[in-house]
C-alpha cells in the first residue's frame, strides 16, 4: 500500500436515524468519517487507501457507497481516461460486485482546482435532496482527493504535497450540518495554472507537468474568497466568534488575511500546499482540537480567481 509508512488520522461521529415530522424528513448532511493518507507518490493509491480507512468505521456495511466523487486534479501519468474515480473505486474495492439487493455505486470526477471539495459538497447535497426511491440503508457519499506529480516519483520542485483524503457524508437526525454552498469568481478567462505542454514535452508527456501556483494576484484571490465566505457565513447562520476557519493556502499570507477580513480568530493554517486535500487536512486538525457544538467555515480559493465556501455546524 502506498503511504503505509505515512500519517494515518481520522475522525468519526455517530449518524442518527431518519426522523419525519408531518411527513417531511428533517435531516442534516454531516461528515461521518474523514481520513488522510500520505507518504506515497500515487494519487490513486493514497486516495483509495484513505477511502478504505474512512469507510472502515462506518458500520457493518462499510463497503456500501452510493456515490463516489473524486476531486483530485494532478494525476498519476497525467491520466485522462478512464475516470480516475473508477480506478480509485476499483482499488478500494467499493461496489465491484452487483447482486440482487446490492447498492450500485455512481462514481465520477469533479475538477475545479482547490475548490473541488466544496463543489462536491454541493453535488452531495443535491443527491441527498433527490426524491428518488432509496434502499433501506442511509444514503452515503464518499468524496476523495489527492494530487501527485505525474511521474509518481518524489519531485522536490513540484509545489504540492501529495496527500490522499477521503470524507464520508451521510444524513444525521436533528442537526444542521452543511449550509448552502456559495461561490465567487472573476469574469475574465484565467491564465492556465496547471497544464501539460505537449509540444514541448513530446514523448515525456505522461510524466511531465507545469504547475504555476502564482498566476493570479493575491489581492484578487482574497477578494473573491471574502465574498464567497461572507455569503456562506450569512446563509449558514454562523457566529464568527464561535467559528473555526478551515481553508487552503493559495499564497502564504492567505489564511490569516482571510480570517482577519471575516473577523474570525481561530484559523487552521495549512503547513504545506495539499491542494485538493487541503480542506480535509484542515478539518481533521480542527476536529483533533475539539469541534463539539462549534461551527466550521470551509473556504477554498484558487487561480482564476475563483473561490467557494460553505458553513458547517458540527454535531
Amino acid at each position: 500500500m502506498d503511504g503505509a509508512g505515512g500519517i494515518r488520522c481520522g475522525h468519526r461521529i455517530p449518524v442518527g436515524d431518519r426522523r419525519c415530522d408531518a411527513g417531511r424528513c428533517v435531516m442534516g448532511v454531516v461528515i461521518s468519517a474523514a481520513t488522510t493518507r500520505s507518504g506515497g507518490t500515487s494519487s490513486i493509491g493514497q486516495a483509495a487507501d484513505a477511502a478504505v480507512d474512512a469507510l472502515a468505521g462506518t458500520g457493518p456495511d462499510s463497503n456500501r457507497v452510493d456515490a463516489l466523487i473524486n476531486v483530485g486534479v494532478y494525476r498519476d501519468s497525467n491520466m485522462v481516461e478512464p475516470a480516475v474515480s473508477a480506478l480509485i473505486q476499483q482499488r478500494a474495492g467499493i461496489g465491484l460486485e452487483y447482486r440482487p439487493g446490492g447498492t450500485p455505486c455512481l462514481s465520477f470526477d469533479l475538477t475545479n482546482g482547490a475548490c473541488g471539495f466544496v463543489n462536491a459538497i454541493g453535488v452531495a447535497q443535491a443527491l441527498f435532496a433527490t426524491e428518488v426511491p432509496r434502499h433501506a440503508n442511509p444514503y452515503r457519499v464518499l468524496i476523495v482527493s489527492g494530487d501527485t506529480h505525474p511521474s509518481c516519483l518524489s519531485t522536490p520542485e513540484f509545489p504540492i504535497t501529495p496527500v490522499g483524503a477521503a470524507v464520508v457524508l451521510e444524513e444525521a437526525d436533528s442537526v444542521r450540518g452543511f449550509g448552502p454552498v456559495r461561490f465567487s469568481a472573476g469574469e475574465r478567462v484565467p491564465e492556465p495554472a496547471g497544464y501539460l505542454d505537449l509540444a514541448r514535452t513530446g514523448s515525456a508527456g505522461r510524466k511531465t507537468i507545469t504547475a504555476d501556483r502564482f498566476t493570479t494576484p493575491p489581492a484578487a484571490i482574497l477578494e473573491h474568497a471574502v465574498a464567497a465566505a461572507r455569503e456562506a457565513v450569512t446563509e449558514a447562520g454562523l457566529d464568527p466568534a464561535a467559528t473555526v476557519l478551515v481553508c487552503n493556502q493559495p499564497y502564504p499570507e492567505f489564511p490569516r488575511a482571510l480570517a482577519d477580513a471575516l473577523r474570525i480568530t481561530e484559523v487552521v493554517r495549512p503547513e504545506t500546499d495539499t491542494h485538493t486535500s487541503a480542506l480535509t487536512v484542515g478539518y481533521l486538525e480542527a476536529a483533533r482540537n475539539g469541534l463539539r457544538g462549534r461551527a466550521v467555515l470551509f473556504v477554498a480559493a484558487d487561480a482564476g480567481p475563483t473561490a467557494a465556501a460553505v458553513g458547517y455546524h458540527a454535531p
